[in-house]
């Protein structure tokens, strides 16, 4: 049963530009925009800035430099040139990259208030309000109760594509029909860290798994770091089916026993260093068949996610050499998810054009990372591999709306198809669209015309000047 609810909406912040999300995206998109002579505020969910950096513990950046060592630039290197700064003041410095979140936290904090842009901590989109194929503002529920946020440029910075959503755009969610197929002409139809191919599939519709990170501590990497991702067996560490069948979590979700490779998760050992000694990011929990934009099946991979935590710290602990005097440092305060909507942009970047690093001329931005699909149903690893070039484009069009004519796309949503955000996902690569996006809306507020309208020179001079490196090809 539908219950219709009528409330007066007070106005409680406007600005030209409006930020949703204060992830790796909407941080760059924020800056980039005040920086650029725009009011705008940036709106986060939560009570801090950085998104899967802090709250999920996601501290690799990745896809900073080219895959030969050239930067990127812009607000993004400029950030890690404070992180590192910062960290080696409060944190014992990085290795890396990898840093403290509660460092990214200071830092991302600290620039996105210097360049001028509001904040509003803990309000979430709840609808938007449009007229034609415009938007006028966005409803929110904070705890003074749903309130009215008007702008005159939108940015979604959401990575679900909230607001593109609720804007009722163009999008598309999981993955497309026969698109893994594609790579098999460009021969990364193969699982990571095996020359194997990855078989049949049709995987329309389905998005990647889910996971939430974790941190221990008292960890001798020496002895642990020879396991990471190796395919391994019951065998390989002394013990039965049997014997595993005993544990209290023996065939829960990612531990169901099937055959003679020890049933993990993510069917592999997987962590990271961070910058103090003996402690490791642990990225091994994995949930499928999860819809991370569906408010139901978003609660009970939680609920997994979370389990599955404190199950594989006893696994490591009781039987891989050098976790054994570990503990439990931190886990992460919310589920990572990989891939949810996407735009359906003025232009679709594809997986081949990312592999093949095909140039465009309205490049706002580059990718490095390699093309990581973790496999949406489950059957252990991911797929994928390095692309062809340096470096892949991404093209302003991709961050278009075909209708709305004052609404950007940045970081994880924007219009690109299964294989290719599967890099551009990367939070590097989400900086970068960010930046792009804010910079785009600042120069659109000053030609007072449509997103779609902007000239693209005068974008890539703009963010060249700001520091962002395009590499021609």
């Amino acid at each position: 049963m539908k219950t219709e609810y009528c409330v007066s909406l007070p106005l409680m912040k406007s600005a030209d530009v409006v930020v949703l999300g204060g992830g790796p995206a909407g941080i760059a998109a924020a800056i980039a925009s005040a920086r650029n002579g725009a009011k705008t505020i940036l709106i986060e969910q939560h009570g801090c800035l950085g998104g899967m950096m802090t709250l999920g513990l996601v501290t690799p950046i990745g896809a900073t430099h080219t895959k030969s060592g050239k930067p990127f630039g812009g607000i993004l290197a400029e950030m890690l040139d404070r992180v590192a700064a910062d960290a080696k003041r409060y944190a014992g410095g990085t290795e890396h990259l990898y840093s403290s979140p509660h460092v990214i936290k200071h830092v991302a904090l600290d620039m996105v208030t210097e360049s001028g842009s509001e904040i509003l901590f803990h309000a979430m989109l709840v609808d938007v309000i449009r007229e034609g194929n415009t938007i006028q503002g966005l409803v929110v529920a904070t705890k003074s109760g749903l309130a009215r946020i008007d702008g005159r440029i939108f940015i979604d910075a959401t990575g679900d594509g909230d607001l593109i959503a609720r804007a009722k755009e163009e999008f598309v969610i999981g993955s497309e029909p026969d698109v893994l197929k594609n790579l098999t002409v460009t021969g990364l139809d193969k699982v990571h860290e095996e020359d194997r191919a990855y078989g049949d599939y049709d995987e329309s519709g389905l998005m990647q798994p889910v996971t939430v990170m974790f941190t221990m501590a008292g960890v001798d990497g020496a002895r642990a770091e020879r396991l990471i991702n190796k395919r391994l067996t019951f065998a390989d560490f002394g013990i039965t089916k049997e014997e595993f069948a005993k544990l209290p979590y023996a065939n829960t979700p990612g531990f169901t026993i099937d055959g003679e490779d020890i049933p993990l998760p993510q069917g592999r050992i997987l962590f990271f260093k961070t910058a103090r000694d003996g402690e490791y990011v642990i990225n091994m929990s994995r949930v499928t068949a999860v819809d991370g934009a569906d408010a139901l099946s978003l609660s009970a991979a939680e609920i997994v996610a979370q389990k599955q935590v404190f199950y594989i710290a006893d696994f490591l602990k009781r039987y891989v050499d050098g976790f054994q005097q570990s503990h439990i440092v931190e886990s992460a305060a919310t589920l990572g998810v990989r891939e949810t909507r996407r735009l359906v942009g003025r232009y679709i970047l594809s997986g081949r054009e990312a592999i093949e690093c095909v140039p465009f001329d309205d490049v706002i931005a580059h990718g490095s990372y390699i093309i990581d699909i973790h496999d949406p149903q489950g059957r252990r690893k991911a797929v994928g591999g390095a692309i062809k070039g340096d470096c892949f484009d991404i093209p302003y069009r991709s961050l278009v709306p075909k209708t709305i004519t004052n609404l950007l796309a940045s970081g994880r949503c924007i219009s690109a198809d299964h294989v290719a955000h599967s890099s551009t996902r990367i939070q590097g690569t989400c900086m970068l669209t960010g930046q792009a996006a804010g910079t785009a809306a600042a120069l659109t507020l000053s030609d007072n015309a449509a997103v779609s309208a902007l000239s693209v020179p005068a974008l890539q001079k703009k963010l060249e000047e700001q520091g962002v490196r395009f590499y021609r090809r």
